[in-house]
């Protein structure tokens, strides 16, 4: 049978109550300067901003000179308010919580805008000016070409961006991309005509131009017009262009 214990024979000590750290800020007790260091086990202790306490750290040389940096802290830039609590406007003793920039002089995040500052406005679709040209080629008036593939190679000569539209399925239109080695910057999607897609290529998408060029056969001509397209004959863009049409 267990012996029964008798807690009051038990030697308990009385703990003094020490302070803990932070109550000079949460508690509004005491001073900071007076506030305890945290304990140690011998080992380097780590500070709330990722750095070793000197104190504890030791001597990180090795015999042959050599620094031993394993358990070393990544290197950083320290900051003035590095012991104060994150989070806490600085005006109340805290480290604050504005942009890196603000508080970190090695930073090189750009500026946030909530913190004051303006941001650049983009002056043209995607990011820049707006681009001079834009051509589109039906996929009808595409397979007239000998030689489709130098035709795109070349249109990107003086145009911006190329495309391909069709009263076609989009997979079609990806066959003969891949069966000629092109690469168009858009096409016509799954069931959507061509004028559609055209209309679709306004201020607000990344492939405006100032100038909007549709090549096709005589029978596309409306197309371009019900989206205020430029439109060029097919006839008259190979003979420019010297290129070649499929049976001359």
């Amino acid at each position: 049978m267990t012996d029964q214990i008798d807690l009051d024979d038990l030697d308990v000590q009385d703990d003094e109550e020490t302070p803990n750290r932070g109550d000079w800020f949460w508690g509004a007790e005491g001073d900071p300067e007076d506030e305890p260091e945290p304990e140690t086990d011998g080992s380097a202790s780590v500070r709330p901003d990722g750095a070793a306490d000197a104190s504890t750290a030791g001597d990180t040389d090795s015999e042959d000179g050599s620094a031993d940096t394993s358990g070393q802290p990544v290197p950083h830039v320290p900051r003035e308010n590095k012991d104060r609590p994150v989070g806490i406007p600085t005006a109340s003793g805290g480290a604050g919580g504005a942009a890196a920039t603000d508080t970190d002089p090695a930073s090189n995040v750009a500026g946030d805008p909530a913190a004051g500052e303006e941001p650049v406005e983009a002056s043209g679709p995607h990011g820049g000016g707006i681009d001079d040209m834009t051509m589109a080629v039906t996929y009808d008036a595409a397979r007239q070409f000998a030689d489709p593939q130098r035709v795109f190679q070349e249109a990107r000569g003086w145009a911006d961006w190329v495309g391909i539209v069709g009263d076609v399925d989009a997979f079609v239109i990806n066959k003969f991309q891949r069966d000629h080695g092109i690469d168009a910057d858009f096409f016509s999607g799954a069931g959507q005509e061509p004028a559609e897609r055209l209309a679709d290529i306004d201020e607000h998408s990344m492939f405006y131009a100032e100038r909007m060029v549709l090549v096709g056969r005589p029978d596309d001509e409306p197309v371009a017009e019900r989206t205020g397209w430029e439109f060029i004959p097919l006839a008259d863009a190979a003979e420019k262009a010297d290129w070649d049409l499929a049976g001359e």
